[in-house]
């Protein structure tokens, strides 16, 4: 009788697990076909691909749906109100096709529901933060590259200049994408090859446009005319134009998100250092580079800027504005090439490149702080060899941090077998902080890989 009735339970289950999933399945596909009614045939196949996410093992889809399903909801109250407005402006019956629409949210709230219990479920109480955190980073960068897609005049997604009726696609798979690299970086363990290999993804996606922009494919390029692809022009372009520029605003509010870690996860030229870098042991510096350490990055930023100003003042032309700027890449390269390389550690970002010091400097606003125990801490040194930026003396161990220097990169936490490197943020502990902050960097990855243009 005990067996029967376990039976009978289990069947039971089942049968409301399949139904809950094919309930998910017909609200996800109701907001499709709506799109679709709606001209919108990017957004509708994006939905159809939130579907498949109801039929995946992982947690973070099931809950990534559910976060979907619930801005559904808003969106069919919103198609109720506008329906109401609209019949009663034409003296029209409206309380049929509004009880239908009510309808259909209420299903749509159930099928949310639904999809996160079984997310939250299939996480388990250890993997729920990471879950958790990945359909974050799903959900929020979904919904701001529809939104940039969405509102901004200028096509902004590159599959949206090539394919305007489907360019929404770009947007479900850069987030799913951007949430699927969350879960790596979550891992401290994982998080240093991992960053590296999603730094140069950007990097190559960001330069191959550029080449193709060069190359006479105007469509690749932002306004269709060839800008300096150079990080240091972030500053300088508003001192060569007398006026102020989108990608500073852009470039400071990422900073103050997520502080100096703009550096080490979001900048499109920083890979290439890193590359020459790479394998390298940090050497001794000589007393030349030690100098360039210390007054290097303040000389370069005052003497470019005044540089550009007065060219702007003379009336230099646009073309020969970029070849200056591209001999200025190339300076840089030769620096990554016989610095770098030779002496280990990112000679380049940490003692020329001028939004470097910027952003170091900005990043004091932010309230990321890497923070070394100094109770556990051994005194071994291996965060200071795999330290790039070499942000990490024994002096600042000495005092629980790392330098100013320190670019949030967090591929010493991953090294250190004493665990005593955290990261600590605005009032949360240090399990709190590295998911809020990976969150932040994946999404900011994200939306800059989605709209990365030259």
């Amino acid at each position: 009788m005990t067996a029967h009735s376990s039976a009978g339970a289990s069947g039971w289950q089942t049968v409301l697990r399949w139904g809950g999933t094919a309930l998910v399945l017909t609200a996800c596909l109701l907001l499709a076909a709506h799109a679709l009614r709606a001209g919108d045939t990017g957004l509708a196949l994006c939905l159809a691909g939130t579907a498949g996410f109801a039929c995946c093992q992982a947690a973070w889809k099931r809950l990534a749906v559910a976060a979907v399903l619930a801005c559904g909801v808003a969106e069919w109250l919103h198609a109720v109100w506008w329906l109401v407005m609209l019949r009663r402006w034409l003296e029209q019956p409206w309380g049929r096709a509004a009880a239908i629409l009510c309808a259909v949210a209420v299903l749509t709230a159930v099928a949310a529901w639904h999809a996160f219990q079984q997310g939250r479920k299939r996480a388990g109480p250890g993997g729920l933060a990471r879950a958790l955190t990945q359909a974050a980073v799903f959900a929020a960068l979904f919904g701001a590259l529809l939104a940039v897609r969405r509102h901004v005049p200028v096509p902004m997604l590159m599959l949206e200049r090539l394919a305007p009726s489907v360019g929404g696609v770009q947007a479900f798979l850069v987030a799913w994408y951007a949430a699927a690299m969350a879960g790596v970086l979550l891992d401290p363990v994982r998080t240093r090859k991992a960053r590296q290999w999603a730094w140069r993804l950007f990097c190559g996606v960001f330069f191959a446009q550029f080449v193709l922009g060069a190359a006479g494919l105007t469509t690749f390029l932002t306004s269709g005319r060839l800008h300096a692809p150079l990080p240091a022009f972030i500053i300088y372009g508003p001192f060569y134009r007398e006026a102020p520029s989108m990608m500073l605003v852009v470039a400071g509010i990422s900073v103050l998100l997520l502080g100096s870690a703009w550096c080490s996860h979001l900048c499109y030229f920083g890979p290439l250092d890193a590359l020459a870098a790479q394998g390298r042991p940090i050497r001794p510096l000589p007393r030349f580079w030690r100098w360039m350490r210390v007054w290097g990055r303040p000389l370069v930023l005052a003497l470019g800027a005044l540089l550009a100003f007065v060219l702007g003042r003379l009336g230099l032309d646009a073309a020969h504005a970029v070849a200056l700027a591209l001999l200025w890449g190339l300076v840089s390269l030769l620096i990554m090439a016989l610095a770098s390389r030779r002496y280990g550690g990112m000679l380049h970002c940490s003692a020329f490149c001028p939004m470097g010091l910027v952003v170091s400097l900005l990043a004091r606003l932010s309230p990321w702080r890497l923070s070394v125990d100094t109770g556990r801490c051994d005194q071994c040194g291996v965060c200071e060899r795999v330290c790039a930026y070499r942000a990490i003396t024994p002096a600042s161990r000495t005092l629980g941090r790392s330098t100013w220097r320190c670019s949030l990169c967090r591929d010493c936490v991953g090294v250190c077998h004493r665990q005593a490197i955290t990261l600590k943020g605005p009032w949360m502990g240090p399990r709190a902080s590295w998911h809020v902050f990976v969150g932040l960097a994946a999404f900011l990855h994200g939306l800059f890989l989605g709209v990365a243009m030259v």
